[in-house]
């Protein structure tokens, strides 16, 4: 495979095949970094013959959204070997890398980095939509010493951002995304909005859709952008918070055997995160596995980190469900 990507000059390589009986079809493909090797994304679809329009769109929209995180962090990992003679975008880019991390150190140093690009070129939409998107992460994780000024910031990047570059998808999530957390819950849907109109398959953007919406109290509505979501993104480092708030939008839909399996993918990508076990101890108890759960609380009593919640947010905006929350999982033995 790394031959053939060669040949044809190109960085990925989407293989697949096609069988037919009858009328109808099955298609398997995968996609391939030709640099490395890697397998990135696979799919199968089985499809009625009159489907095959509809089925070539999907697998256009998957492999675009697969694609995408992929590149983000192979430039960002590039980046970071060089030291002199660095350019704005090289900035850019290292700083990329570290905010991929999810640490509370490499967030910081991300910013940095960020907020250097630019002093260096104050004219790159890409210093700004990285700033609003680490000012962000900086403050949802715990990690800010003044929420505030960092979501002042956040913002303040965020609208030079779409300022700047109002056709990219990317400006609009950050201005999304900072707009969940400092509680513009209808302008973060607006946004979004416009992020997913640019670029359908634009995953990050469907994802702060579903965050928007859940963040607003409508949960049933926050299900489908969020599932379309890490359909299009299944490799993205902070999919353990994408899956949890998709895990949050199922139980408080009443959808209890969803839920917990969503919870348990979050954990799948972030074991030792408390509050992804904590959603699993949630959803556990919502389907009466309570000796499932009661193995969980003993798990968490051994964590050493913080029980920092990206999701303090929702429950601020949203009392009866963090009541519904905090009661739920004293019955699980877990202490306030």
């Amino acid at each position: 495979m790394k031959q053939v990507a060669r040949e044809l000059g190109v960085r990925y390589v989407l293989e697949g095949s096609v069988r037919k009986a009858a009328n109808r079809l099955r298609i398997s493909t995968q996609l391939i970094d030709g640099s490395t090797g890697i397998h990135l994304w696979a799919e199968r679809y089985d499809r009625n013959l009159a489907d095959i329009f509809a089925v070539q769109d999907e697998i256009t929209e998957q492999v675009a959204g697969a694609i995408e995180p992929e590149l983000l962090k192979s430039e960002g990992s590039a980046a970071i070997r060089r030291t002199d003679n660095l350019s704005a975008w090289d900035l850019v880019r290292q700083g990329m890398w570290y905010f991929h991390q999810v640490t509370r150190e490499t967030h910081l140093r991300a910013r940095e980095l960020f907020r250097d690009a630019i002093q260096l070129d104050p004219a790159l939409p890409d210093g700004h939509i990285w700033l609003a998107r680490v000012s962000n992460g900086i403050v949802a994780y715990g990690w800010s010493d003044d929420p505030a000024a960092d979501l002042h910031e956040g913002m303040q990047a965020a609208l030079r951002g779409v300022q700047l570059d109002e056709r990219n998808p990317y400006s609009h999530y950050g201005l999304a995304i900072i707009s969940v957390f400092s509680g513009a819950l209808d302008q973060a849907i607006r946004a979004a909005e416009k992020a997913i109109e640019i670029s359908p398959s634009f995953a990050l953007g469907h994802l702060v859709l579903g965050l928007a919406q859940l963040f607003s109290g409508r949960a049933a509505q926050a299900i489908v952008p969020l599932e379309h979501g890490l359909r299009l993104s299944p490799f993205d480092p902070q999919n353990f918070v994408w899956f949890r708030a998709l895990a949050l939008a199922l139980y408080f839909a009443g959808q209890g055997e969803p839920a917990l399996e969503a919870a348990k993918r979050a954990l799948k990508v972030r074991p030792s995160w408390r509050p992804t076990l904590e959603t699993v101890v949630l959803c556990c108890m919502a389907i009466d596995h309570m000796e499932e759960a009661k193995t969980l609380v003993e798990q968490m009593r051994h964590l050493d980190n913080p029980a920092v919640d990206v999701f303090d947010h929702l429950k601020k905006h949203n009392p009866k469900w963090a009541e519904e929350m905090s009661t739920t999982l004293r019955k699980a033995g877990l202490p306030e």
